[in-house]
């Protein structure tokens, strides 16, 4: 499939893919690309694609154009995830081939000079192998970006991936800082693809509102997040709701986001009883979460890498829970941050935790000074941004 010249305005510049994920990790740094690269380049022809549900939620006012995919469905079974059906009510042995040729099909209509993927080569279910091949031979551009700690990921480190980054991908970015998490992550990433990885930073889309958007000034005592329920939200839901009651309302207000109507679907209870707290609402994650979060004492997080980028950006000392997950990624990079900035984070595990221990990490992150600890690049959206533009030939 011969494409136009790359001077062809009908062309599309940047393609920004990300797959449906569990929490807003993968998609939050996608959409905040594309947010960047339309700040940088007003003019650049831009369009994030992804099946995530919330994806509106993220781009907001912004001046960003994306497409959804019908939806993944996953679910956590003993640290892994598990396939389930989606809202189509199509298995996911029929909706991957389908979610392939609509990709494939949006290629062939747009013609990207480069495709953004994140993290792993061969998109979900290995949907972006048709497109890759269909791009063989073209002018199109792939690069790779892959998150600060990698985790062991299957998907990723197969040799699979590795070939089919060796045969299409031109570049690779990583977006972590090896001041704080050391060389060998990029290092052994660039070994495994036989590449030079380049270095951005995070990726924080907490930085980037602030040039669409002011984050208000009312003040709070704290910020929780809940992005998505595993099976031991319902515990954890229950003891943070009888740590809250015992800490008091004279800390401030409190606001939880979470998955609302999921929780209303597991346990109506659960909600109510936070309702009853009067400094406390329980809502929707939604556009609220990072306005609250700048203006917090404290936060109660979970370990993905958003989370932990935007308790960064925002310099709020926090609680973060760690999920049993089997790819151990969130206990890695939660330890390393640690090290580099010890006052911001009070790790925790979310199996086995009661009120008391959550109790004690909230009042110790209260009365705690991030000040003087060592500072983390979070500039990674703007290096890529810069670094993508450079390579199609886009010029402010």
């Amino acid at each position: 499939m011969p494409f136009t010249s790359t001077l062809d305005k009908s062309r599309l510049d940047v393609l920004i893919y990300s797959h449906d994920g569990r929490g807003l990790g993968h998609v939050s740094r996608g959409v905040t690309l594309g947010m960047t690269l339309r700040r940088l380049f007003p003019k650049i022809r831009v369009v994030f694609l992804s099946g995530f549900k919330q994806t509106a939620m993220l781009v907001g006012s912004c001046p960003l154009e994306w497409m959804k995919l019908p939806s993944y469905e996953t679910r956590i079974v003993q640290g892994s995830s598990r396939g389930r059906r989606g809202n189509t009510n199509i298995k996911n042995c029929y909706l991957g081939p389908a979610r392939a040729n609509i990709i494939e099909s949006i290629i062939l209509n747009f013609k990207p000079r480069c495709i953004l993927v994140d993290h792993e080569p061969l998109g979900k279910r290995e949907e972006l192998l048709p497109s890759l091949r269909l791009t063989k031979g073209t002018d199109t551009i792939w690069i790779l970006g892959i998150r600060a700690v990698v985790g062991e990921v299957a998907t990723i480190w197969s040799k699979l991936s590795k070939n089919i980054y060796k045969d299409y991908y031109h570049s690779l970015l990583w977006y972590g800082d090896s001041n704080v998490l050391g060389e060998a992550i990029p290092n052994a990433i660039g070994q495994y693809f036989d590449t030079e990885p380049i270095v951005t930073g995070y990726v924080s889309r907490f930085l980037e509102l602030k040039h669409w958007a002011s984050y208000s000034s009312e003040r709070y005592g704290g910020t929780i997040a809940v992005p998505w329920l595993s099976e031991l939200s319902l515990t954890f839901l229950q003891n943070l709701h009888r740590a809250l009651l015992e800490m008091g309302d004279h800390h401030g207000r409190w606001r939880i986001f979470t998955d609302l109507k999921k929780l209303e679907a597991e346990s109506q209870k659960i909600k109510l009883q936070f309702e009853d707290l009067s400094a406390c609402t329980i809502e929707n994650i939604s556009d609220q979460y990072l306005a609250t979060l700048a203006n917090s004492r404290v936060a109660m997080i979970y370990g993905g890498y958003n989370s932990l980028t935007d308790i960064m950006a925002a310099e709020v000392p926090s609680v973060v829970i760690i999920r049993d997950m089997n790819d151990k990624e969130q206990e890695e990079h939660v330890s390393k941050i640690s090290k580099a900035k010890p006052n911001l984070i009070y790790p925790l595990k979310e199996s086995g935790v009661t009120w008391k221990p959550l109790v004690e990490a909230l009042e110790n992150q209260l009365s705690v000074d991030i000040e003087g600890d060592q500072k983390i690049s979070l500039q990674g959206s703007e290096v890529s941004a810069h670094r993508i533009a450079h390579l199609i030939g886009h010029s402010h």
